[in-house]
């Protein structure tokens, strides 16, 4: 389930995902940090190296956990998934 936010602050995917604008800006900034944001087999958020995250950047994720994976499983998944 992600996080539940006000209406302006959603954003709907295609394919009918829809998360809050802040969970899509921090995956955008992990990366952006060269940070590796995936899900492990158990489907667990992994943000690799978990060594360089701050403290205010595992709040953010801790908040955004379930959006986050989410996020990834869909940027994961086939393609003609998010293109329906």
């Amino acid at each position: 389930m992600a996080t539940i936010a006000p209406a302006s602050e959603l954003v709907a995917l295609r394919g009918g995902l829809v998360v809050s604008v802040e969970a899509l800006r921090l995956l955008w900034l992990l990366e952006e940090r060269d940070f590796d944001v995936r899900l492990a087999e158990n489907g667990a958020l992994l943000v690799v190296p978990g060594s360089k995250l701050t403290t205010a950047d595992r709040r953010a994720i801790a908040q955004h956990r379930d959006a986050l994976r989410e996020l990834v499983a869909y940027c994961d998944g086939p393609i003609m998934d998010r293109m329906l």
